[in-house]
């Protein structure tokens, strides 16, 4: 019987992951590290890691993107798109440039170094769950054919996000990658490769992403009082706590892993139940 270590396939290996100086992406790199591979760690913050090469940069603007993609190996065999922003107010186009619009630039330009078989994996969110119940904004946006042209539909759309009618920023540009992750399972640049590619959907996490939701939530303007409505609102009828970086980054190691060779297309929702429950709900209220 061969180690975990040996069926996860990660020695040698040569490994792109973005967001890697913090949170649920530092887990992640730091378990890389461990497992062998040769990391390729990008963040527009320092990492301490013993990464094999870092590459500061701020992911938003696609000739920085051009600049890093210039900078990565030309054989990549796993590829995690890990970087992100939060809430907050003036930030809506923002949020979408780097938590979809940017990443889907770089998967695409760095696709053809993927080798055979490779791997995928973005972090999307419980904020992305319910992603086909608005399947008109996010199709459009799935349908723009470069980044200049989804640029401008974010352009021409900012006032969606402030309508109270639809998904605030953060939730759709994460509806948008987890449909992203959905549309691509059979596009032939993938299956035609065994390219898999998958996702991880965390709940809120100890991160510092979730001082932002704390200071969105607060009705006295404190992040303590936005963590006290959250807990209220969510945590306390789960496990009572957020999650832990490592708790998302080892899941989104292993995804993305040789150990799961046959896995494409796929959220994994890291919640402790929440999402199970609203699937469960839904299917017993028809």
């Amino acid at each position: 019987m061969k180690s975990i270590e040996e069926l996860l396939g990660y020695q040698g290996k040569a490994v792109v992951i973005t967001g890697a100086a913090s949170g649920m992406a530092k887990s992640a790199a730091e378990l890389l590290l461990s497992l062998g591979a040769k990391v390729y760690a990008v963040d527009r913050n320092e990492t301490d890691l013993p990464v094999f090469q870092f590459i500061p940069a701020d992911l938003s603007q696609k000739a920085t993107i051009d600049e890093v993609v210039a900078q990565l190996p030309e054989k990549i065999d796993a590829l995690f798109m890990c970087h992100g922003v939060g809430i907050g107010k003036g930030k809506e186009k923002f949020i979408q440039m780097v938590n979809f619009v940017g990443q889907r630039y770089m998967v695409e330009e760095l696709l053809p170094r993927i080798t055979d078989g490779g791997s995928v994996t973005f972090i999307s969110s419980t904020g992305g769950y319910g992603w086909e119940h608005n399947m008109q904004n996010v199709g459009e946006v799935l349908a723009c054919p470069t980044f200049e042209a989804t640029e401008k539909w974010v352009d021409e759309h900012v006032d969606l996000f402030t309508d109270g009618q639809t998904p605030d920023p953060y939730q759709f540009s994460k509806q948008c990658v987890t449909a992203y992750v959905k549309s691509k399972t059979r596009a032939p640049e993938f299956i035609g490769r065994k390219i898999r590619i998958n996702a991880i959907g965390p709940s809120f996490t100890s991160t510092a992403l979730i001082k932002e939701f704390n200071l969105a939530a607060s009705s006295d303007g404190t992040e303590a009082g936005g963590a006290q409505v959250l807990h209220d609102l969510y945590l306390k009828s789960w496990n009572g706590r957020a999650g832990l970086p490592e708790e998302m980054g080892y899941p989104l190691v292993f995804i993305g892993s040789d150990l799961f060779s046959y896995l494409s297309g796929q959220v994994l929702y890291i919640d402790f139940g929440m999402t199970g429950e609203l699937d469960y709900q839904a299917a017993t209220a028809k």
